[in-house]
């Protein structure tokens, strides 16, 4: 903004005063009290939210920026931020099979051991592969047990509400198991397509499609031509069997429609695709299906398959939210680390606490510590107990910010609002829509949790850091999105438009 220059000689202390005074209420860092739609909400919710400037850590905005708070999925910047930090960016799992038996021919005279390498993202996909190069290998037939090796991990427990639940009933995939050797996110995948005529009964079509140990209870009817298609769908277990029901209507020959539901034990469903998928490919199993720890111990590698990068999962990971594969990652910083087996995610995600200290004391060198510091549970945030303030999410934000080698990475994996799949960013002005990187939070129990956390960009061309978290209360846990998104929505776009 310009200032008339005033005369030496005509200067006045009221002049000067109002002088300064015009260029104080122009300047952003003394323009406004930010913040105001959260601070009205910090009346009937927890409010925690901290907006920095990254070259030099100075406040922008914030409301009690050390209060821990329940984060839910802002959890996962710290459990890509770790893996990047221990793995790197370029860093491929690899899951293979094994054997200590001998190749004759075409037979493998001996068990064949796949071994789960604790890859996130493996899925049917690279199974074919692996099975392709087993293949390639002139084995066709295997004179003892397919052995699924879930070592890496060992039988992870299921500790939340959620992914406990689901082991007899899931009605989603977010609270899929976990297993270093699970495959498809833990989730069992059908597609569903209406029928030809109406009143025919839809048509489902598991992956593979010989798989075995479902049952499939589809109450699917066909409607008429461009009828509203419409469908529920969940996953039982009882008595050794899964079934898959599936309700609704849909269209004259439409589809398909993908369903993808939490399993109940991901290891031996691995190995009851595994086995569907050989046997497809012409590859006899005399021997029975087996899960064992540790099979692979002591073996030689027959066919092996590596994942993306690192840097590559992140983006679906962060773009979708998916817990299985934050989770994943959780356990295998442990793993590496040789934490003792079997393992918990309460244990593993000590190297998250570990990281956000870190993080604090670089970003944040003078503030007081404060006890307790952050809690973790889980990488995901599926976990209710874990605890963290904005300014532990700001700590991390400016620590990653400042390790050349991984924050293309990490910067690179979290959504623009413009092109995210989740529309809780999709609606805004323009600077909110194209500056901001984020990751959301979402839960709706015990008290409604939402949060957001990610860097902006700052007019000037540099960068910024921003958390927001707000969990309901006992007596007022509800909150509507209006009360919340559209709070730190609206305070978010002030700032924008100063900065």
């Amino acid at each position: 903004m310009h200032i008339a220059r005033l005369s030496a000689t005509r200067r006045s202390f009221p002049a000067i005063a109002c002088a300064l005074l015009a260029v104080a209420l122009a300047t952003p860092a003394a323009a406004a009290n930010y913040l105001q739609s959260l601070r009205t909400l910090s009346q009937r919710a927890n409010v925690s939210a901290l907006v920095v400037r990254l070259d030099n850590m100075s406040t922008i905005a914030e409301l009690n920026p050390d209060q821990r708070l329940t984060p839910a999925s802002v959890s996962k910047l710290f459990a890509v931020s770790a893996a990047l930090e221990q793995f790197g960016p370029d860093h491929r799992f690899v899951t293979r099979f094994a054997s200590t038996g001998a190749v004759s021919g075409d037979t493998l005279n001996g068990d064949l051991v796949f071994v789960g390498g604790g890859d996130p993202s493996l899925d049917n996909a690279d199974l074919w592969s692996l099975i392709g190069r087993l293949r390639g290998r002139g084995i066709t037939h295997v004179t003892g047990n397919l052995v699924v090796d879930d070592g890496l991990f060992g039988a992870v427990p299921c500790l939340t509400k959620d992914r406990c639940d689901a082991q007899r009933r899931a009605s989603h995939a977010y609270s899929a198991p976990l297993s270093s050797a699970g495959i498809n996110y833990a989730t069992v995948h059908a597609s569903v397509y209406g029928g030809s005529r109406a009143d025919d009964p839809a048509r489902v079509v598991l992956h593979p499609s010989t798989l075995s140990g479902y049952a499939i209870d589809n109450r699917v009817k066909t409607g008429l031509p461009g009828s509203r298609a419409t469908m529920t769908a969940w996953r039982t277990y009882e008595n050794g069997t899964s079934t898959l029901h599936l309700r609704g209507s849909l269209p004259t020959d439409s589809g398909p429609f993908e369903v993808h539901r939490a399993v109940t034990g991901p290891a031996s469903d691995t190995a009851r695709v595994l086995a569907a998928m050989l046997s497809d490919t012409g590859v006899r199993i005399d021997g029975n299906i087996r899960v064992r720890t540790n099979a692979g111990r002591d073996t030689r590698t027959l066919a092996q398959v590596e994942s993306d990068t690192l840097a590559e999962q992140l983006i679906p990971l962060m773009a979708y939210s998916n817990n299985y594969m934050a989770d994943t990652l959780t356990l295998d910083l442990a793993a590496d680390s040789q934490y003792n087996q079997p393992l918990t995610l309460p244990l593993a995600s000590q190297s998250l606490e570990a990281l956000a200290d870190r993080a604090m004391r670089q970003s944040f060198p003078t503030h007081p510590t404060t006890t307790p510091g952050p809690i973790f549970d889980s990488g995901s945030g599926l976990a209710v107990s874990n605890k963290l303030s904005a300014r532990d999410l700001v700590a991390l934000l400016g620590y990653m910010y400042r390790q050349n080698a991984l924050f293309p990475a990490l910067y690179g994996s979290m959504p623009v609002p413009l092109s995210a799949p989740s529309r809780t960013l999709k609606q805004g002005n323009f600077d909110w829509l194209t500056r901001l990187t984020a990751k959301t939070g979402t839960l709706s129990e015990p008290v409604t949790v939402r949060a957001l956390a990610g860097y902006f960009r700052l007019q000037d061309g540099g960068f910024g850091a921003f958390a927001f978290v707000i969990n309901g209360t006992p007596s007022r846990p509800g909150l509507t999105y209006r009360q919340t998104v559209t709070a730190y929505q609206t305070d978010m776009e002030a700032i924008l438009s100063d900065y």
